[in-house]
């Protein structure tokens, strides 16, 4: 199963966390560039993690909406990560 995590510069604790719980496949979306915004989402993808304070609100409600739409698990989460 692949995980995707949107945001952040130092995403290593939120990957190994994500890994611990047994998502081999991680892709990682800067969230800065503008492009990000209409960029296509990965394929089965089954969690996303939105890390907060890095991305702009029209892109965190892009991905809320299709992870409500696609039915993917989705944790926002601060600065210090997803532990």
């Amino acid at each position: 199963m692949r995980a995707l995590i949107i945001g952040g510069d130092h995403i290593e604790p939120t990957r190994r966390a994500l890994q611990a719980q047994g998502f081999q496949d991680i892709v990682h979306w800067s969230g800065r560039k503008t492009g990000d915004l209409t960029r296509p989402m990965p394929a089965r993808v089954g969690h996303m993690v939105i890390m907060l304070g890095y991305i702009n609100h029209n892109l965190a409600r892009r991905m809320r909406q299709i992870a409500r739409a696609q039915n993917i698990r989705l944790d926002f989460v601060g600065r210090k990560g997803l532990h």
